[in-house]
């Protein structure tokens, strides 16, 4: 990986705030917003650089500048400028990641400074920049604060900018989408009076000379690896990086049955694995509860657990258990999923819902690390309703090799087969119009379909899921 910096004379922040006034056309009556902010052009540059730019130089225009930090990453393709006072730290740029630290602003056990830290990642096929902001933010859902969206422009490429978005402290996050790759700037602290002109001028500079390189081959995916301890484990799993740009693990407590709610709002507690904009963000629907939570995820369950949850029940945790146990032992009859499903599952699914395992396709036997299980596509409702594509996912439940841990995943697929929207029904409520006959010979010609389609046909490829499911470990 190639980088370039050009020299730079260290500016007081004074200075600095003239610059940063220059830049946003020194109109103090009115200050433009960092949305309102245009890419600077060369002559604007030129006023601060004393310095001629080498005439050999390809960089775009707005990183020609000598007397300002110059970083251009070659791998990735973008370059911007920085203050001289930030210091450049490389050592996770293996990861798609650098940062930039400014002065110490107040000694403390924790130093107060600012800091830019950019990561860089390949974009899931098919990604638009607003529904994976909208992945984002769901993380934020019970903020007692909104955090606002502001549209700029990065490199000439549409931008957002949300603010104040939480953590130790508050950060601003601009987000651009360029190519196949996705671009993530956060700077922070946002929050504190003293490091506001620091964080401004720091923004300011890298905003508007941020540029993207052209004819450059970015990085393909990568593999990476996120681990949880619970339940007095170690569990991991490995996932193909285009799959999401967000992975992150929690614990879920459990919820008891009660009489107040439905009994699909109750479960044991799990760990779960959540996948935020999986499929570039792209809607889906997914039959889990809470609503709220219906994002692509793997769980974990504890089977000591499951007493108590439905014990009488055919979709309870313990019959979904021994349902499971007896398919394991047995092995997979795939006439089970050659037609639409009337009456009990086919297939075992956890956790339950209220709502009617309407056909399994695709049925495969996979062993994980430490067990193994079956992976299938599927779909739920309550009715004979026709089958729509954002709603068809893929499903893995597992059992580790000592029954003691029980494993749930949940990841949409585009299928190309089903429409994405209802379609139209002329014949409804002619005399003698059967909608069921008429729904069921439909999905049955679906499900001929579905299951001699290749498994790279689907978006995502069925093998990618396959091999993250092959990767789960529970470990000690």
């Amino acid at each position: 990986m190639l980088r370039k910096k050009s020299t730079f004379v260290s500016t007081p922040i004074g200075l600095w705030m003239a610059i940063i006034l220059l830049m946003s056309g020194c109109a103090p009556a009115t200050p433009q917003s960092i949305t309102e902010l245009t890419t600077p052009t060369p002559e604007i540059f030129g006023a601060l650089a004393p310095s001629p730019t080498p005439p050999e130089s390809t960089l775009p225009l707005t990183c020609q500048v000598t007397d300002l930090g110059v970083y251009v990453n070659e791998e990735w393709g973008y370059c911007f400028a920085y203050p001289g006072t930030f210091v450049l730290d490389e050592s996770r740029a293996s990861q798609g990641a650098i940062t930039l630290y400014g002065p110490v602003l107040k000694d403390a056990a924790n130093p107060v400074r600012v800091s830019l830290e950019i990561t860089t990642q390949v974009a899931p096929a098919g990604s638009a920049l607003t529904p994976l902001v909208d992945a984002y933010l769901t993380s934020f859902r019970d903020l007692p604060w909104t955090i606002t969206r502001e549209s700029l422009l990065i490199g000439g490429q549409p931008a957002e900018k949300l603010e104040p978005v939480p953590g130790l402290l508050s950060s601003r996050i601009v987000m651009v989408l360029y190519d196949n790759g996705l671009f993530v700037l956060r700077f922070h602290p946002s929050d504190i009076e003293i490091a506001k002109p620091d964080l401004e001028a720091l923004s300011q500079t890298v905003t508007g000379s941020f540029a993207f390189l052209s004819e450059v081959a970015r990085p393909a995916s990568v593999s990476r690896t996120i681990t949880w301890f619970e339940f007095g484990k170690h569990i991991s799993l490995s996932y193909d990086s285009a799959l999401a740009p967000w992975v992150e693990a929690r614990t879920v407590s459990a919820v008891p049955v009660n009489d107040q709610g439905l009994y699909a709002e109750s479960q044991p507690a799990y760990a779960q694995i959540r996948f935020r904009g999986f499929h570039g963000g792209r809607p889906y629907d997914l039959p889990l509860l809470p609503a709220g939570d219906r994002v692509a995820q793997v769980r974990v369950f504890q089977t000591a657990d499951f007493r108590g949850f439905g014990d009488d029940s055919p979709q309870g945790f313990l019959k979904q258990l021994a349902a499971l146990q007896d398919l394991l032992e047995m092995g997979i009859d795939p006439a089970r999923c050659a037609q639409p499903i009337i009456g009990e599952p086919a297939l075992p699914f956890l956790p339950w819902i209220n709502m009617q395992q309407t056909f399994c396709a695709q049925p495969m036997m996979i062993a994980f690390k430490n067990g193994r299980g079956i992976r299938y596509l599927s779909y739920y409702a309550q009715g004979p309703n026709p089958v729509l594509d954002r709603e068809v996912f893929y499903t893995f439940q597992g059992l580790s090799d000592d029954d003691q841990y029980y494993i749930a995943a949940f990841f949409p697929v585009e299928t190309g087969i089903f429409p994405t929207e209802p379609p139209a029904c002329p014949q409804c409520g002619e005399p003698g119009y059967d909608p069921f006959a008429e729904w069921a010979t439909v999905l049955g010609e679906q499900l001929v379909q579905l299951n001699a389609q290749l498994e790279a046909e689907f978006v995502p490829s069925l093998r990618v899921l396959d091999n993250l499911v092959r990767s789960i470990e529970i470990g000690q």
